[in-house]
């Protein structure tokens, strides 16, 4: 049974819309008290408000701001007299799902209800779902038993209830876009799109256009306006990750739209207002990269109003088996296992290097859970998967550190890029991406092949 409330002083317009509402399933109350309507809807929310904008003893504005407060996914259309549209307009930038403008036709009034509370059964499985995620393990929040995680997450949390940019560092694999999700989750922006960026995979010919958008006629094959991701982003959060490969040019465009939250597209003249957070993140020396003028100092400090640097996994030993855990529940659910490990396969896990990060473990407790034909995963299990880490590394140890490190990490690497490039069915550029790397940098890591150390 689907709840209508109506809040109106007008009695008469209350009643009106009980008649014209009157179908199964569906019931309507009318409250001319905006007080009482908005105990009761605060008390036991329905599952739509009609609200009108002018109301003595309290306005719709107030209703509205203590309704959405308390139960943010309620969705609350305003009734408007002409004179109010324009704050109607500003209470949807707030929160408001629509307005009816008065007087309004039964047409138009079912198509807002049915639009609405189509909205609110959406809402109410995208909970639903994200509840099941969380009892799976499969949530987006960072994941942690080390203290200096910890901190970085409330200092994240904290940030979140803000709108202020904030540029997460940390190595390929340390959770940079988990983190952005986290902080998109805690916001105000919650239940407004998050839309993210890999600015190291977009080609260097579209990266503008796919940015900002362009109007019809702005170049050859440009038939019809496009909005940009940035554009896409409007009420919620832009996380734009690998800032560092963005070029100077388009820095400097970048910079403009932070400061004021404005962007002209592609062949357009007039600029368009976006309302978004930004989030960004990059895995390189940005302070080297400002040196070397190939980063805008300005937009750094500009996107680094808050800095969260993830430490490596090698940093945080204490989530190893933690997460080891968590990705050997998650993927034993996942493919139907039952699956469990001895103390010492936890072990083992913590006496290997993970220059791949969290990315890493992920990747070796998935073939391990896919692959494993007993109930119980040992020891030699992660040594056998983690060949660079076994029996190479004890050959390795007879060479002098700085050459035995560069002979491992090339070994790694290029395993590490083989593996990726067959799970992507050879696709270089899925490969990058989910590497977390451009497509230069990738390719380097395949030529390693060709390096004459590698295999010794």
């Amino acid at each position: 049974m689907k709840r209508i409330f109506v809040i109106d002083d007008e009695a008469a317009m209350g009643e009106n819309i009980q008649r014209m509402l009157k179908f199964p399933e569906t019931t309507v109350t009318a409250y001319a008290d905006p007080l009482q309507g908005l105990a009761d809807a605060l008390a036991q929310p329905p599952d739509l408000v009609l609200l009108d904008m002018r109301m003595p003893g309290m306005s719709g504005e107030e209703v509205f701001a203590r309704l959405h407060q308390a139960h943010p996914g309620l969705p609350i259309v305003f009734l408007t007299a002409f004179g109010s549209v324009e704050s109607a307009v500003l209470a949807i930038r707030n929160g408001a799902f629509d307005y009816l403008q008065k007087p309004f036709r039964r047409e138009d009034l079912l198509l807002v209800v049915k639009r609405a509370l189509s909205h609110a059964e959406l809402e109410q499985e995208v909970e639903r779902l994200k509840g099941r995620l969380e009892e799976l393990g499969e949530t987006d929040h960072p994941q942690s038993r080390s203290a200096v995680m910890l901190e970085l997450t409330d200092k994240a949390r904290r940030a979140a209830a803000t709108d202020a940019t904030v540029m997460i560092l940390g190595e390929s694999g340390t959770g940079k876009e988990v983190m952005a999700r986290y902080i998109h989750s805690q916001s105000p922006r919650q239940n407004r799109p998050f839309v993210p960026v890999d600015c190291s995979a977009l080609p260097s010919s579209l990266i503008e256009s796919e940015l900002f958008g362009y109007e019809r006629g702005a170049f050859t094959g440009a038939d019809r306006t496009k909005k940009g991701l940035i554009e896409s982003a409007d009420g919620g959060t832009l996380f734009l990750d690998e800032i560092g490969d963005l070029s100077v040019e388009l820095q400097t465009r970048l910079f403009r739209f932070v400061e004021g939250r404005q962007l002209r597209r592609l062949g357009g003249i007039e600029p368009v207002r976006v309302d978004c957070r930004i989030l960004c993140a990059t895995n390189q020396d940005l302070a080297a990269k400002i040196k070397a003028g190939t980063f805008r100092e300005e937009l750094y400090y500009r996107l680094g109003v808050v800095t969260v640097k993830l430490p490596p996994l090698r940093e945080r030993p204490e989530d190893i088996p933690h997460l080891a855990r968590l990705f050997l529940e998650r993927f034993s659910r996942r493919y139907g296992k039952s699956l469990s490990a001895s103390p010492l396969f936890y072990d083992a896990l913590l006496g290997q290097p993970w220059p791949g990060n969290v990315r890493q473990l992920k990747n070796v407790m998935e073939n391990l859970t896919v692959l494993h034909r007993g109930v119980i995963l040992e020891p030699a299990d992660i040594e056998s998967d983690l060949e660079p880490a076994g029996s190479a590394v004890r050959h390795l140890s007879n060479l002098p550190w700085k050459e035995a490190r560069e002979q491992y990490l090339a070994s790694f690497e290029l395993s590490y890029a083989q593996t990726l490039l067959t799970r992507c069915d050879g696709n270089i550029s899925a490969a990058a991406r989910e590497a977390g790397v451009d497509r230069k940098t990738f390719y380097a890591l395949l030529k390693r092949d060709r390096d004459p150390q590698v295999g010794e």
